[in-house]
């Protein structure tokens, strides 16, 4: 998220007439408004504000009362090591003995993390390592 605040317009604070005046300009030194002769100035501000939207969909095929024999995720995830935001592609396939996670950074394109092999061979990792 960014933001952005730039004075817009400078006013007179008793007539509203608009003022060709700085707004960080030293009170002290302000001249008198041409139209009233007030010194009195009424500052008028824009604000920008940028939010970025991350989004992750995750999926699950099961049949009743078992363990999910698909499950997927796709979308955006925090890298832990870079703190940088990545794209994501998870599937773990038990009915076909197959994981495939694929981690891309967006904004190169260059593929951080990329391992596809039967499930059988993927231990030691995540929920399957070994506690100490």
């Amino acid at each position: 998220m960014s933001t952005k605040v730039e004075p817009t317009s400078v006013n007179c604070g008793d007539c509203n007439a608009i003022l060709n005046e700085r707004s960080d300009f030293n009170p002290l030194q302000r001249q008198p408004c041409y139209n009233c002769g007030s010194v009195k100035r009424h500052f008028s501000v824009g604000i920008e504000e940028t939010l970025g939207v991350h989004l992750m969909i995750g999926a699950k095929a099961k049949h009743p009362k078992q363990r999910p024999f698909l499950e997927q995720k796709i979308g955006d995830d925090l890298h832990k090591k870079s703190n940088t935001w990545m794209s994501l592609e998870r599937v773990i396939d038990r009915a076909k003995n197959w994981y495939k996670e694929i981690i891309v950074n967006p904004k190169t394109g260059e593929i951080i993390h990329k391992i596809e092999e039967p499930l059988s061979d993927h231990t030691d990792h995540g929920s399957a390592k070994k506690r100490k």
